[in-house]
């Protein structure tokens, strides 16, 4: 993969193409995998002086083994931040022995770096470009975050990458050597865009490492694909805070009664329930969009209906029914799932990667959505925005790459992602920019405002 500054300041006009994958270069035994994002730690700045950087290099070579001989004293210092990030937490000096880091003028400003290696002789070398503008770092590195190439906006994300794509090669070459170049397909390839946009094994791999090292969370599912697939499973990460969301409005009525008069009231909904857990979460949901949307007035006529007969599987737990012909929508509710494990389900789905969070309210954040969305505009979400092709996705390439940061169901259809935003973002989820104009361009329900939430 080829990445420069000219590709950034370009890419609006031509995501799909600047985002594709491209096979690496091969030549006498050495892999020149395209560029590999040059490193950088903290967005701050060391101020250093001019002999610094060559007593840098010394010390990455007296305490890590590493034969460094870059030039720039701002990224040598970023460099041995990097390095002492995953020693410490690692606890072994050594993990970086054998690494190659070296500097030079490279023809072409806007190139970070390049990456080198050698199965065979078990060589590995990072190149920085001295010619770069390492001065717009930051910038860059939102850049690329908004559109989804790395894992956070945080520069220390493109120096991680590269140091973990040095681990998992000395961890096993040849394992590393057949990564390179291969691709997820299918719905694995759904699961990896969660990390970056590239669906190179290996590219996923790092940037997997990148993301954990700046104390990202996960779905288990991805950790499985990185063990599944290749990547270091001896690494040890720093403690990430287990996945939490906002608990929004919470509701304990006495009675199914009790909550079905409160949505009567306050929101002209017509509902029944299963169970009176469901009453409470449906409830907190409806209060949670409202707030959102700052008026209780969308969802006047809404019928939640309790009917098995709707429902093809056991397994799906609610669904909208709608009629573009004529705009109405009904929401039917499956009394035949195992509401009782409603909640431990929800944690299940997410850690397969299917929603963006394990909250409970989600089932029903989720279809509400889809009303908004359908009473915004019927014909549209009936025509277009539920469209598939043989059960495919109908998003192109790069509107995988950006709806897949919400979760592995958001692109199936242009309807599935904007509810699953939804659902993110009312819970405290942050995405990229890229995802975010997707939704301000393709939804078609009332204006919301998440942090109102």
């Amino acid at each position: 993969m080829v990445l420069t500054l000219g590709n950034i300041k370009t890419s609006v006009g031509a995501c799909s193409r600047l985002f594709a994958p491209l096979k690496p270069q091969v030549l006498d035994n050495i892999n020149v995998s395209g560029l590999r994002l040059a490193p950088c730690a903290a967005g701050d700045v060391f101020s250093l002086g001019k002999n610094s950087a060559a007593a840098i290099n010394k010390s990455l070579k007296t305490l890590y083994n590493i034969d460094s001989t870059i030039q720039n004293p701002d990224l040598a210092k970023r460099t041995l931040s990097a390095v002492e990030d995953f020693v410490n937490v690692n606890k072994k000096n050594k993990m970086f022995s054998g690494l190659k880091i070296e500097s030079a003028v490279l023809d072409d400003a806007s190139l970070y770096a390049e990456s080198q290696f050698d199965a065979a002789k078990k060589t590995f070398s990072i190149r920085f470009n001295e010619n770069f503008d390492w001065k717009n770092l930051d910038k860059t590195s939102k850049a690329m975050y908004d559109h989804g190439m790395i894992p956070l906006d945080n520069p220390a994300c493109l120096i991680y990458k590269n140091l973990g794509e040095f681990l998992n090669f000395r961890y096993n070459p040849d394992a590393y050597a057949i990564s390179t170049g291969r691709y997820f397909t299918g719905n694995s390839a759904l699961q990896a865009l969660k990390v970056s946009n590239s669906v190179d094994i290996s590219d996923f791999n790092a940037n997997y490492i990148a993301g954990r090292m700046c104390g990202r969370t996960y779905p288990k599912a991805l950790h499985t694909s990185f063990e599944e697939n290749l990547g270091n499973t001896d690494l040890r990460f720093p403690k990430a805070v287990a996945q939490s969301f906002k608990q929004g409005t919470v509701h304990k009525f006495k009675s199914v009664d009790d909550a079905k008069k409160y949505l009567s009231q306050n929101y002209a909904i017509e509902a029944d329930f299963v169970n009176l857990e469901q009453a409470n979460l449906f409830a907190g949901s409806v209060d949670d969009l409202s707030k959102a949307i700052g008026s209780k007035e969308y969802f006047k006529g809404l019928k939640v209906i309790v009917d098995a007969d709707k429902f093809e599987t056991v397994l799906t737990k609610a669904s909208l029914n709608w009629n573009y012909a004529t705009g109405e929508a009904k929401l039917y509710i499956n009394p035949a799932c195992n509401w009782k494990q409603h909640t431990k389900l929800s944690k299940s789905d997410y850690a397969d990667g299917l929603h963006p969070t394990m909250n409970p309210k989600d089932t029903y954040t989720h279809e509400l959505a889809h009303w908004l969305d359908f009473k915004g505009n019927p014909e549209k979400y009936g025509k277009i925005e539920n469209a598939f092709s043989n059960g495919q996705t109908s998003f192109n390439d790069f509107g995988k790459s950006i709806t897949a940061k919400v979760s592995g169901y958001a692109p199936y259809s242009r309807a599935e992602f904007n509810a699953e935003y939804i659902c993110g973002r009312l819970n405290g989820e942050k995405y990229p920019a890229a995802t975010n104009r997707e939704f301000n361009r393709g939804w078609n329900g009332p204006a919301m405002t998440f942090e109102n939430v």
